[in-house]
């Protein structure tokens, strides 16, 4: 039987927490790392190299490229920042824009190609009056300049007892934390999920009907789920990650503070 001060067991649970994220972080940065930038420069290359015609789905995939590149830019450090304690600085700082800003401009993009292929697929007249890759740019710098502004917003929110970059060292509760994951991700991937399958219902449809293009409708059926089982393997690493760390923090500003806990 030991005896800890609350303050204590607090920071050896919070410690058990961080050794924990930091290895499922580093488990999957690496091979991300590793992967992401020979497949990022080989779709640079078709996409802006091979392909002449400019359409709204080659818009969106070369914004998610540039979002991509600044994300494989930023992992490096991440990888860093999470096995070594980095003081939060200049460098911090512009490590944090980069990645608060191209994570969810790359779930924001991925939500809007989902869109654009629901919308072509389920109302191909409305199509042409809605979709254009002009629009498509249009949406893209308002969502890139959205971002930025709000990525360099964020510092000043920060709480100023955090001196560790990517860390925090308070387990005060942050709601705009909450707030962030559910319009960043969850509110995206039920857009995702429901687009695909509404997708992959329309394309199965026409694929009984007897359909001529039976291969072409496999193959784009194939495409649209594997895209969605991408986004969801992908992203849902780090936000998952960040739900146990706000749920614990909940539960340890939940419960009462007392002088001496037994163990």
């Amino acid at each position: 039987m030991e005896n800890c001060t609350a303050e204590n067991c607090t920071a050896d649970e919070d410690d058990v927490l961080q050794s924990g994220i930091m290895l499922f972080q580093l488990l999957v940065y690496i091979p991300v790392l590793s992967l992401g930038i020979p497949l990022n420069m080989i779709a640079f290359w078709v996409f802006c190299y091979k392909l002449k015609r400019w359409t709204e789905t080659r818009v969106y995939m070369i914004n998610l490229m540039v979002a991509d590149s600044f994300l494989l830019v930023a992992l490096p450090f991440l990888i860093y920042f999470t096995k070594y304690e980095h003081p939060i600085d200049n460098l911090c700082f512009t490590i944090q824009n980069m990645y608060f800003t191209n994570m969810p401009m790359s779930i924001l993009i991925i939500t809007l190609i989902a869109m654009d292929r629901y919308i072509a697929i389920k109302f191909p007249l409305k199509a042409k009056i809605l979709r254009s890759p002009l629009k498509s740019a249009s949406v893209c710098g308002f969502l890139w300049v959205t971002l930025i502004i709000y990525s360099s917003l964020r510092p000043r929110f920060r709480n100023k007892k955090d001196k560790v970059c990517f860390r925090r060292q308070t387990i005060q509760l942050n709601y705009s934390l909450l707030f962030s994951i559910i319009f960043e991700y969850f509110i995206p991937l039920g857009i995702v999920i429901f687009c695909s399958v509404q997708v992959i219902r329309c394309l199965k449809k026409k694929m009984a009907m007897g359909s001529h293009e039976t291969k072409l409708i496999q193959k784009a059926i194939h495409i649209v789920s594997v895209n969605l089982c991408v986004f969801i393997v992908c992203f849902s690493p780090f936000y998952i990650t960040l739900m146990l760390r706000f749920k614990t923090n909940q539960s340890q500003e939940s419960q009462p503070r007392t002088d001496q806990v037994m163990m």
